[in-house]
């Protein structure tokens, strides 16, 4: 591989993961040589930097304590999975959010009633209807003791 198509081919080899040991070794040659086209000069510096760290290729052996990299190597299909993961977990925790957020707001305090059978929900008459209610039933006493108790469970102040 000595024409400059042969290391275009073998550089486009390389950067898709399809070249092996023994033609990686040979880009690195291919790239310490003063031939290589202007285009994939770019690329140079870092074929340099990979034929330094590989040990067997510039003294034939390796060092003693160099020791074979243990490198897994996970195929494309299990990073797809992991990605596919990692967007159906966020998009449960978006939902999830969302939910909380829903009920939180529907869970503000709300005035219910049922006057005369019809549902109510204006503040304004459910109190009117109270203080009506809790006047019929103190009216009848001297005290106002069912008055006062209603006014204290519900917060409402004397006079209002």
């Amino acid at each position: 591989m000595k024409t400059p198509n042969d290391i275009r081919t073998l550089t486009e080899r390389y950067f898709q993961g399809e070249t092996m040991l023994e033609e990686e070794r040979l880009l690195y040659q291919l790239y310490q040589r003063d031939d290589v086209p202007q285009d994939l000069l770019a690329c140079r510096e870092m074929f340099l930097d990979m034929a330094a760290l590989d040990f067997s290729s510039i003294t034939g052996s390796k060092p003693a304590e160099a020791k074979e990299p243990a490198a897994e190597v996970i195929p494309l299909q299990h990073h797809k999975i992991s990605r596919r993961w990692f967007i159906a977990a966020s998009v449960a925790l978006v939902i999830g959010l969302g939910s909380i957020l829903l009920f939180q707001r529907s869970q503000q305090e709300e005035c219910v009633a049922y006057i005369y059978g019809k549902k109510t929900t204006e503040l304004a008459v459910v109190m009117r209807e109270l203080e009506h209610s809790a006047a019929l039933v103190t009216a009848d006493s001297e005290t106002d003791a069912v008055e006062s108790q209603l006014n204290e469970m519900f917060n409402i102040e004397e006079g209002i």
